[in-house]
């Protein structure tokens, strides 16, 4: 484990490099940057309040409460807390939490993001699910592939592609969502402005305070007062429910597949038109609602009706709960007897790799020692059979051979035996004559 803490001033811009493992942030009171590391590596350089660290496994950092802080790469999970300075996040490989954070501009993340009571963001990718419990600026994301689950927002809410289904709540700012909604949309208490593109299945507005233009595959439901000078554009693959108050003051607008389809449940409403378009002014028709429905189109001021449609499942109930956020983990500290674990791993990895050395030496040395007793027995054979055949000669019509039968040439010297006789000589147990012949006798000369 490595560990070190340098001294710096209030509010220090601190960069990480790459994280190879797992990262966890804390913001704390002191001035003073500590990180730690279960690796061997860990940088920590400090120069006019400018920190930059790297290491080369796990990272915990401490760093000052307004301390704004890049990171550059993690290839683990990142949780990071109580931070009020700004952070740039780069690739999270895992899965993302963040508490008590200020402004955020994420590039992408890999697994989930959950984040909770953090200033604007700015997020290019989440590949997993989005649980967003408030947020004190813009939420801007370019993709999400899961759900995405967003609640109490200060401002803006802009999103391009929602892989599954969307939840919205509490939003002070327009809701605007230029791709596709894969599953399906609930939205309520918008201070702003909404707008889909493209909801694949239902969608639920209530309680928006603002201009609505969106298109859903399947059912609509829209619950609201409208506003004086507004316009919403709403359009249903299936059916269409809109329940207004009962003083609605409103010029509606609506198409339908026949006029058994299209009804207005107002006393008093008289349908206007044919073919399936239709007009009807509510009050002094002040707003305007422009309304399109491939099954039935209904508008109502009446609760029970809105309660008791069963086609529109999705959120339509006051009651309807909102999923809750986990609550994040707090950083956990780093075990007292850690040291000791990684100390100890290391003698015995040091060890096990000591005991294969010797046991490689001791193979060696073995097969050096049985490859010098074959040489020797050679040498001595060889000079046994020169001393018998010496001088003993006969000719045959082949030419000069020994006494009926010559000794059979020996084998090559293999590259052991040379190695063996020059081990030998440079221990100086043989002399160069002694080597010299030696190798004459392997040979058979």
């Amino acid at each position: 484990m490595q560990q070190q803490t340098i001294a710096v001033g209030p509010s220090p811009k601190v960069e990480v490099e790459s994280v190879p493992g797992d990262l966890r942030v804390a913001g704390w009171d002191r001035s003073e940057v500590m990180a730690k590391t279960d690796g061997d590596k860990l940088d920590l350089k400090a120069e006019n309040d400018q920190v930059a660290i790297s290491c080369d496994e796990n990272l915990i950092l401490y760093l000052p409460r307004e301390a704004s802080l890049t990171i550059h790469k993690v290839a683990g999970d990142a949780s990071l807390q109580a931070l009020s300075g700004a952070l740039v996040l780069g690739p999270v490989a895992g899965d993302l939490s963040m508490n008590d954070i200020g402004h955020v501009l994420l590039d992408k993340v890999s697994g989930d993001a959950s984040l909770r009571n953090i200033g604007a963001l700015s997020a290019q990718a989440v590949s997993g699910d989005l649980n967003l419990r408030g947020s004190r600026g813009d939420c801007a994301i370019d993709a999400i592939n899961g759900d995405a689950s967003i609640h109490n927002v200060e401002g803006a809410v802009v999103l391009k592609t929602v892989g599954s289904d969307l939840y919205l709540s509490k939003v002070r700012g327009a809701v605007h969502a230029s791709g596709r909604v894969g599953g399906d949309a609930s939205v309520r208490d918008v201070e702003g402005a909404v707008h889909f593109d493209t909801v694949g299945s239902d969608l639920y507005l209530r309680n928006v305070r603002g201009a609505i233009a969106a298109s859903a595959g399947a059912d609509v439901a829209l619950y609201l007062a409208p506003i004086a000078g507004v316009e919403y554009h709403l359009e249903a693959g299936d059916d269409l429910l809109v329940r207004l108050p009962p003083d609605a003051d409103v010029e509606l607008h609506l198409t339908g597949p026949s006029a058994e389809d299209v009804r207005v449940d107002f006393p008093g409403a008289q349908l206007k038109g044919g073919d399936g378009n239709f007009e009807v002014t509510l009050g002094s028709g002040a707003a305007r609602m422009f309304l399109t429905a491939g099954g039935d189109l209904v508008v109502t001021s009446q609760a029970d009706k809105w309660d008791s449609a069963a086609d529109f499942t999705f959120g339509m109930r006051d009651d309807f709960e909102w999923p809750e956020f986990p609550n994040l983990p707090p950083i956990p500290p780093i075990p007292p007897d850690l040291s000791d674990r990684i100390n100890r791993r290391a003698r015995e990895a040091m060890r096990r790799a000591q005991d294969k050395v010797e046991a490689a030496r001791n193979r060696s040395e073995a097969r050096v020692n049985a490859a010098m007793r074959r040489a020797e027995a050679k040498a001595r054979a060889a000079e046994a059979r020169s001393r018998s055949w010496h001088g003993r000669v006969v000719i045959g019509h082949a030419g000069v051979n020994v006494a009926g039968k010559a000794p059979e040439q020996g084998d090559p010297v293999s590259d052991t035996e040379r190695l063996t006789i020059l081990k030998m000589l440079q221990e100086k147990k043989i002399s160069l004559a002694e080597a010299e012949k030696l190798l004459a006798a392997l040979e058979g000369k």
